[in-house]
């Protein structure tokens, strides 16, 4: 009895050593492995450097890495607009820091990728984002049923649930701007229930004193505001429009550990051709597509004298 006892002490520690945070967070999705998140820079300027991977690269215009574990800081007189493989898109203001901590996602749908024009996710994900100074703009998607998408500050952090919102923070407060949508917000870890903002709400959170929750008010949003917070948020929607997100079918070669392809750090994507020959299991793989503008008419210009006539 004890060697049994034993064993199955042995094998219980096992498997927890071989589950490793990525490989849980996909089991809470409930479904088989999901694609590596991804997330695509549609507009970048100023200084600005985004980590992912132990690297650091510039932060450049049409490049795409992937997303989870990534940071992207912006300079004085700098701005990012990126746009995650979900289809939500953030817009990152000057002198920002945002830490993605956490962004995975289940398998896309059948005939789901992302676009434009696409009204809700390809899939479920879930996504902890930490804000740790400066401001950003979120324009979601229609999240689908299961998802959470999740975005902290020093202060307090923010349930989305889908819309348009403004997070700006620094050391001494977060001010959190709901123009369009569906969120809760909450002071702190203390605070375990939260604050349902509407459409045209602010809500601002400070530190309490020592040993007590944090300080949360809601108010209207000042008529002053509205027009950066626009703007912001507008820049948000926009990026989406610039970026198609596609799910391959990757194949695993035999004796690798994961298919060749591109990885974080400036790719557009990969491509779904395997060699000839290749065995092993498929696995998804995301892949951005920049969106190419249709093409304007020629309008071609005769010449009066060519006229009948002329």
């Amino acid at each position: 009895m004890k060697t049994l006892s034993t064993r199955l002490l042995i094998l219980g520690v096992g498997a927890l050593v071989a589950l490793s945070p990525d490989a849980w967070a996909q089991r809470q999705l409930g479904k088989k492995k999901g694609p590596t998140s991804k997330l695509y820079v549609a507009e970048s300027t100023g200084e600005s450097q985004i980590q992912t991977n132990d690297k650091i690269y510039t932060a450049r215009q049409a490049t795409a890495f992937d997303a989870p574990g990534t940071i992207i800081e912006t300079k004085a007189d700098s701005s990012n607009a990126i746009v995650y493989s979900n289809g939500t898109a953030m817009f990152i203001d000057q002198n920002t820091r945002v830490e993605i901590n956490r962004f995975v996602q289940e398998p896309f749908k059948p005939e789901r990728n992302t676009s434009a024009d696409t009204p809700s996710e390809p899939s479920i994900s879930q996504s902890d984002v930490h804000v740790a100074r400066g401001a950003v703009g979120i324009c979601t998607n229609q999240l689908v049923s299961g998802s959470t998408m999740n975005y902290s500050t020093p202060q307090g952090s923010v349930n989305i649930r889908g819309g348009k919102v403004s997070i700006a923070t620094d050391e001494n407060q977060t001010v959190i701007d709901l123009l369009d949508g569906d969120i809760t917000v909450r002071g702190g870890g203390r605070d375990t229930g939260g604050q349902i903002l509407r459409a045209g709400e602010r809500a601002i959170i400070r530190p309490g004193p020592i040993g007590q929750p944090a300080i949360m008010t809601i108010t209207q949003i000042p008529p002053a505001a509205l027009q950066a917070l626009d703007e912001r948020v507008a820049s948000a929607c926009n990026a989406k429009k610039t970026v198609t997100f596609e799910q391959i079918e990757q194949r695993a070669l035999q004796g690798l550990d994961e298919a060749a392809g591109p990885t974080g750090g400036g790719s557009t994507g990969g491509s779904d051709d395997a060699p000839a020959g290749a065995e092993g299991e498929t696995t998804p793989e995301i892949v951005a597509k920049p969106t190419v503008p249709a093409s304007p008419p020629t309008n071609v210009v005769i010449s009066p004298d060519r006229l009948p006539g002329g």
